[in-house]
């Protein structure tokens, strides 16, 4: 999928990516619009807030910051790629690009399948 401000990396209609079981997560590097990324934190923040019951099969996400503050990574995990694929496909998932979309000059996904995971 390309749009004015998303590349998105992945395909998740191969064969490889159709095979894929268990939990799946989405990487995702946003660059702000410049001096928009307070905004972007925010609007991002409070999409998480609205949409956690909302969403089939999403286990959480998590949002850091790089240390020189220039971009943002979003980690969204997934019970599966049939329930990504769904929330991708929905008109909750295009509300979410309305609200975000102002903020961000360039967003950068790709999907992973889970294959280790320690801690929370």
């Amino acid at each position: 999928m390309t749009n004015n401000f998303i590349t998105d990396r992945t395909d998740n209609h191969t064969s490889a990516a159709l095979s894929t079981q268990g939990q799946v997560m989405l990487v995702n590097l946003f660059t702000p619009k410049e001096g928009m990324l307070d905004q972007f934190i925010t609007a991002q923040t409070g999409e998480y807030a609205r949409l956690k019951d909302l969403v089939k099969g999403w286990v959480g996400n998590k949002l850091g910051r790089a240390v020189d503050g220039n971009q943002l990574v979003n980690v969204a995990v997934f019970d599966n790629l049939e329930n990504y694929t769904a929330w991708r496909q929905s008109q909750l998932f295009a509300g979410h690009l309305e609200v975000i979309k102002p903020f961000v000059a360039n967003s950068a996904p790709g999907m992973y399948q889970v294959i280790y995971s320690a801690g929370d």
